[in-house]
This record gives C-alpha cells, sequence and structure tokens, in this order.
C-alpha cells in the first residue's frame, strides 16, 4: 500500500475515535451498542490501513550463538 496516505488514514481514524468518545459521553445514560459499533468499524477499518501502509521488514533472524561441539 502507498505511505503517503499513512498519516490521512490515522487523521481519519483518530478524529472518528473522538467522535466516538464525544458521542458516549453525551449519551452516557442510555448508549446505543449498535451505534458504538457503527462508528468503531470504520475507525478500526482506518487504523488497519494505516498499518497496512507501514514498510515491511525483512525477515528478521535470531541471532544466537553456535558453539561447537568437541567430541
Amino acid at each position: 500500500m502507498n505511505p503517503k496516505y499513512r498519516s490521512l488514514y490515522l487523521l481519519i481514524g483518530f478524529a472518528g475515535l473522538a467522535f466516538l468518545c464525544y458521542d458516549a459521553f453525551i449519551a452516557y445514560p442510555d448508549i446505543n451498542p449498535l451505534r458504538v459499533l457503527l462508528i468503531a468499524f470504520p475507525d478500526m477499518v482506518f487504523f488497519f490501513l494505516a498499518y497496512r501502509t507501514y514498510p515491511v521488514e525483512e525477515g528478521t533472524t535470531m541471532k544466537t550463538s553456535k558453539v561447537k561441539s568437541y567430541q
């Protein structure tokens, strides 16, 4: 995926998360779970898209010491 959209995806994700917190704060006694899911699901999608834009690391191998056994 194109890394130039990473900041846009993060901005949209955090804006949606802020809206979710604001909406839950305003409607505190009667929070509608369906409305929370409808707001949170697109936020999760945008955070996943931001995650997908990070560069892929090459396969990292664990450095282990190789001990020669003398027989």
